[in-house]
């Protein structure tokens, strides 16, 4: 869930910004919100199959919301540097599902003992 949520947060951004920006009716706000929640969760669903698939990795919560905010960054540099275009929005959505997918075999971080 947190990695969903680190996610969320850089997906939510641009829309805070337009929201703020535009004079729109509640009901499109509200619309819009819906949209940017189904539409993030789908590339977050790399993340669940592979946990089907038995990945066992489980890192700490502050670790996944960190690499949710890390995904969604990648993300979004991608179409701001333009490595892909708003046309190539499904191949942005395949490499973060890819990422999410990838992150749930990421090992849990071992302490190191000084002794």
């Amino acid at each position: 869930m947190y990695l969903y949520l680190g996610y969320l947060l850089i997906q939510l951004s641009p829309l805070m910004v337009k929201v703020f920006q535009l004079n729109i009716s509640i009901s499109a706000m509200f619309y819009s919100f819906i949209v940017v929640f189904i539409w993030s969760f789908i590339p977050f669903l790399g993340y669940g199959i592979a946990k089907l698939l038995n990945a066992n990795a489980n890192a700490d919560k502050y670790r996944l919301f960190s690499f949710g905010v890390g995904i969604g960054l990648v993300e979004g540099g991608l179409f701001y540097f333009d490595i892909l275009t708003n046309d190539q929005s499904t191949i942005g959505t395949l490499i973060v599902f890819i990422l999410f997918f990838i992150v749930a075999y990421f090992p849990r971080s071992k302490a190191v003992n000084n002794h």
